[in-house]
């Protein structure tokens, strides 16, 4: 259970990359990575025998470890799936309206450049590490080259701030 744990820590950050390029909503991916954990729980609680752990505490680090080792695995299944099949589509330029622009700050204090626009009646937020801060002001508009993905949801194959 710990390797599977561990696995999970990874694919969940794989996830996280690949979450940026699909556009997927939010509560689908949240839904993909907690389900396994509700349905998997009651099972293993009974399964994995613990001299320490005891009733709800037992079950609180069951539940959060299958979410981690069994929710990545379904959540990076679904968005590679549909990410990695998407090659050869047809591509589509579509022009969104920027509602608000943000930033995001690395470990290195680096602040990227982020804007959030209503993709397929969604919040999406799209990240622009090529651009500086300062750029909000002239773009008010994102263009996105999309294909269909394996699933249904489509990949943002190519993002550009547009005025």
């Amino acid at each position: 259970m710990v390797i599977l744990f561990w696995v999970g820590m990874g694919l969940t950050i794989a996830a996280m990359f690949l979450y940026d390029d699909v556009a997927m909503p939010l509560y689908i991916a949240l839904l993909l990575w907690i389900a396994p954990g509700i349905l998997l729980t009651p099972w293993l609680n009974k399964l994995l025998p613990s001299k320490k752990l005891k009733g709800l505490a037992k079950f609180a680090v069951v539940f959060f470890a299958n979410i981690i080792a069994f929710g990545s695995i379904a959540l990076y299944g679904a968005l590679a799936l549909d990410y990695y099949s998407a090659n050869g589509a047809p591509v589509t330029t579509k022009t969104f309206p920027v509602i608000v622009y943000g930033y995001t700050e690395s470990r290195s204090g680096d602040k990227a450049l982020c804007a959030d626009i209503r993709y397929e009646k969604e919040m999406k937020r799209i990240h622009f590490p090529e651009y500086k801060l300062t750029d909000s002001s002239r773009y008010h508009h994102v263009e996105l080259q999309t294909t269909p993905g394996f699933i249904g949801f489509d990949v943002i194959r190519s993002k550009k701030l547009v005025k």
